[in-house]
């Protein structure tokens, strides 16, 4: 039996959707944006949120913490998808795509970073040169609220802060040679990819990017702290010693600050190793011994050192030391 098409009802056909009856509340945008506003004028500090580059204008470069701020002010949460490519002499490339969701889930935006070992400030090192100052105390306090004058208490542009067994010392950058030990930039790299991706995200899901900018992000972190390191003050935390019982150096001004050793140091023992003279043949070997450094005495009287890829000072030392790296032996020799 067929049925009339007379006695069939069509199915009303849903209303098309448009931009306009799909779009926000334009009060609710307003206050989306004034909230943004409000959040970075009395919940942000320069400088640790986001910052300014001198000579670059006035816009305001949104930096991690900046990024994490806004995602709990509107409780958004992210889901990370990562790759990596093998590149040629153990170099790594790291993609991280980024995507921020909702309260509710709905997906809200996505950013994308990169980083790779092949990045100058990766792939090269420097060899620098122990200055044998220690740097001065002023230079942590200063270095987040006014990165300049703390860089000139180092001496100026060139020059660096570097750990030397457990001590700070102010470092002229020299040579640019290749980074022998790249594995040790995987990590960094890795999570300078998520922040990138991070930051990426944040300003495209909230909509930010006419009060901040990403672009200069990495040119302010590192222009204006070009070598960053713990602070070593907080470190230290109980066992920092007394004002009074810490050593002093001259500053590049020739003024007197309080020079900062690092946790646990030994004060005597750092000043021997940054002397600008090599140690003692029985010095060395008790250094290598007492940080269970593996290392070796050859017919020929060489000493041959194996620290681990990780132990950066260790290496510092060795350098101070005047032991030389052999890529072939992978070995630090003097």
């Amino acid at each position: 039996m067929t049925k009339s098409l007379a006695n069939v009802i069509p199915y009303p056909a849903a209303a098309p959707s448009t931009l306009t009856s799909l779009a926000a509340d334009l009060t609710e945008v307003k206050q989306q944006v004034n909230l943004i506003q409000k959040i970075m004028k009395e919940v942000m500090q320069a400088g640790e949120h986001y910052g300014t580059i001198p000579g670059c204008g006035d816009k305001k470069v949104l930096l991690k913490p900046g990024a994490e701020k806004l995602m709990l002010t509107f409780r958004l949460s992210n889901d990370l998808e990562v790759s990596i490519d093998e590149m040629p002499n153990f170099h790594r490339e790291y993609r991280v795509k980024v995507t921020i969701y909702s309260p509710t889930g709905q997906r809200l935006g996505t950013g994308v970073g990169s980083c790779s070992t092949m990045e100058a400030k990766y792939r090269y090192r420097s060899e620098g040169k122990n200055t044998g100052r220690m740097v001065p105390r002023e230079y942590w306090n200063l270095r987040s609220s006014n990165p300049q004058k703390a860089q000139e208490l180092l001496g100026g542009k060139g020059f660096t802060a570097k750990k030397v067994i457990d001590s700070y010392y102010i470092f002229q950058n020299g040579e640019r040679v290749e980074n022998e030990n790249i594995a040790d930039c995987y990590n960094t790299c890795l999570k300078m990819a998520k922040k990138r991706g991070l930051v990426d995200a944040i300003l495209t899901s909230t909509a930010a990017s006419d009060i901040f900018t990403q672009d200069l992000d990495e040119d302010y972190e590192n222009d204006l702290n070009p070598n960053p390191a713990p602070n070593p003050v907080e470190e230290q935390g109980e066992n920092q010693q007394p004002a009074s019982s810490r050593p002093t150096t001259r500053t590049p001004n020739n003024s007197t600050a309080e020079a900062t050793p690092a946790p646990g140091s030994n004060d005597s023992r750092a000043n021997n190793a940054s002397s600008g003279s090599p140690s003692s043949r029985d010095d060395i070997l008790g250094y290598l011994s007492g940080k269970k450094i593996k290392h070796e005495v050859k017919d020929d009287g060489k000493i041959y050192a194996f620290p681990e890829f990780s132990d950066a000072s260790a290496r510092a030392w060795l350098k101070d030391q005047k032991f030389k790296w052999d890529s072939k032996l992978k070995a630090w020799i003097v």
